[in-house]
């Protein structure tokens, strides 16, 4: 096989539990997530020089496709030339980032036959998802990313909502070691690090705000800064995005039961 394109789905944390800190600064973490058919589209063929294009676009050095790309050519001494086309939002608590990464592990692993246990080492290094995006599904995630339990989620119907970009993953960790998050109590959707997303930029709050018109469970995802409503049914769900007006990103959405979907190889 010299070329394979393939589907990485967004994923959302149904829950995000901090459990503490470690000496190396790092959160420990207690995530319930599960993939969503929102996806980035990547080509990834075998060449003689790795480059990134997105969007048309050549890449630079802090795109996490590139670093993914380079940690592999260091370590396995190979190279491709990956091309990606966005649909997950940036900055919206989706695996953005963490997507483009896994999806170039993953070809990896199609292309030149790397295990994928090899490559969780340096997925880790280019962000704390990435490991659970080249699986996916529906999975607990804990400490900082590296144990992964394979949960059963029940479908589900949802309307993913981001009415601004919100603050940088780094901001709002620091945000929450300065003020704190909620506690869990045993709640079914709940996210540690909202408040401290709020915190630093208010306005992402709205989408809780009009989602709450139309379903009594909403949650943000990841750090934000999109809110996640669930719905009985599409009917419903589509009333809401009637009812929703210039946000930044706003679809109607169902779970999945993979992270990676294999479109076409060669």
């Amino acid at each position: 096989m010299n070329r394979i394109r393939i589907k990485v789905n967004a994923k959302i944390n149904l829950s995000l539990d901090i459990t503490g800190v470690r000496e190396d600064g790092y959160h420990n973490l207690d995530m319930l997530m599960t993939s969503v058919d929102i996806f980035d589209i990547i080509s990834a063929q075998k060449s003689n020089e790795s480059r990134v294009v997105m969007d048309g676009k050549v890449a630079d050095a802090n795109n996490t496709a590139v670093k993914a790309l380079a940690l592999l050519q260091e370590k396995f001494n190979i190279a491709m030339s990956v091309d990606i086309v966005k649909g997950i939002p940036l900055s919206a608590g989706m695996g953005g980032s963490s997507a483009d990464a896994s999806g170039v592990f993953y070809c990896a692993n199609k292309l030149f036959g790397i295990s994928v246990d090899e490559m969780i080492p340096l997925a880790l290094k280019v962000g704390c998802d990435v490991p659970y995006m080249i699986f996916g599904g529906g999975a607990r995630v804990q400490g900082v990313g590296e144990i992964i339990t394979p949960v059963e989620i029940q479908p589900l119907t949802l309307v993913i909502a981001q009415k601004t970009v919100g603050s940088s993953t780094k901001d709002i960790y620091k945000k929450y070691d300065a003020v704190g998050g909620d506690r869990c109590d045993g709640k079914p959707y709940f996210n540690a690090l909202e408040r401290s997303a709020v915190l630093l930029n208010p306005q992402i709050a709205d989408a809780k705000m009009d989602l709450l018109k139309f379903s009594d469970r909403v949650f943000m995802t990841g750090s934000g800064s999109a809110y996640v409503g669930v719905f009985d049914d599409d009917q419903k769900a589509k009333r809401c995005l009637e009812s929703l007006q210039d946000y930044v990103f706003c679809k109607l959405a169902h779970t999945k039961s993979q992270g990676i979907e294999i479109i076409e190889q060669v």
